[in-house]
């Protein structure tokens, strides 16, 4: 089995506005498809390069969204039997695709299922931005039920980083105060990290004890006054209620789900969107309950507007044509224009 993680973002902002309304993602889609069907261009070059390509995968329950980093350089090679190296066979024209799937939820919620080679989250809003001309600002989904996460999670590693030349046993009590100090001594730059993990074998009161051992350093961190001090500090474990893999971040009190998936499925571009899709409306509907809660409601409908076709030429020619029906309902109406395209 191979894992894959789970990350939670929402959109707050569309080209510098609240958005107080549901973003237009089944529009989106729809754009994209309709683009996919035409042939139409969809890659999309930003600032430091990275070329992206996105394609509509699904609409229902939720819009789903393929977005791949395209490569033809610096690509991996493969080997044979024997360990020999050579270059990975792709036919003339082919690409190598590096993918992150994109749900968009209830709420302004984007769920993104990544293997930590695609694109990462913010990649989305550069497409978005560079393709049709919105800017969405996306920010992490915060966990504010924290005890309860930590309550159910069958904890299984501890881990903090801070810098070296924050050491100082002030920050705790008790033994980490030892320990810190310790530290300070051998070093004065870098970074300290210190992994306490539960291991995989030894007996099983064993485990538990050093569970419950890690569960208390865990509070002690939470309770203590300066953890702002700390660069990283990240609990992990199974969720004793829906089996999932979850690190907790401690310090930003946010989480990411860990999927357990079968290589060979994701290896395959056809069983891999199904997958994907398979997960994601998965999640969305086990965490639904906890959005709710947490997150403020999104009135109103999606404004499709927002959204123009995908045209030859990518967004300049957007704008042109735009422009141009701009100008012409100006002079329809005895010059009184009205804004097609916000931002």
């Amino acid at each position: 089995m191979a894992r894959r993680s789970v990350q939670f973002w929402r959109m707050e902002q569309l080209n510098g506005d609240e958005l107080s309304r549901p973003f237009p993602a089944r529009r989106v889609a729809e754009v994209l498809k309709k683009a996919q069907d035409a042939a139409t261009d969809r890659h999309f070059t930003s600032v430091d390069g990275t070329v992206l390509v996105a394609q509509a995968v699904a609409s229902s329950p939720h819009p789903v969204l393929l977005l791949d980093r395209v490569r033809d350089t610096n690509l991996p090679s493969v080997g044979d039997a024997l360990g020999r190296r050579k270059p990975l066979p792709l036919a003339p024209g082919d690409h190598l695709l590096e993918t992150t799937y994109f749900a968009f939820l209830k709420r302004n919620v984007i769920a993104v299922l990544t293997s930590g080679n695609g694109p990462r989250a913010s990649r989305m809003g550069e497409y978005l931005g560079g393709m049709l001309g919105l800017e969405p600002s996306l920010v992490p989904v915060v966990r504010e039920d924290i005890e309860e996460i930590l309550t159910r999670l069958e904890v299984s590693r501890f881990e903090f980083a801070l810098p070296a030349e924050r050491l100082s046993g002030k920050l705790m009590e008790g033994e980490w105060a030892d320990v810190l100090d310790s530290a300070s001594r051998l070093m004065n730059e870098g970074t300290f990290r210190i992994s306490l993990s539960v291991g995989r074998t030894g007996k099983a009161e064993d485990k538990q004890r050093i569970r419950d051992r890690i569960q208390q350093l865990i509070d002690l961190f939470r309770r203590a006054g300066s953890v702002e001090h700390f660069d990283y500090v990240v609990a992990e474990g199974k969720d004793s209620l829906t089996g999932d893999r979850e690190v907790v971040d401690l310090l930003k009190e946010r989480f990411i789900s860990h999927i357990e998936v079968d290589p060979d499925v994701f290896n395959d571009p056809q069983k891999s969107v199904a997958e994907a899709i398979a997960i994601l409306n998965k999640q969305a509907k086990d965490n639904e309950e906890f959005f709710a809660r947490t997150l403020p409601d999104v009135k109103g409908s999606a404004d499709a507007s927002w959204v123009p076709d995908i045209v030859a030429g990518g967004m300049a020619a957007v704008r042109e044509a735009l422009a141009a029906a701009t100008r012409r309902d100006e002079e329809a109406q005895g010059g009184a224009g009205h804004e097609l395209v916000r931002g």
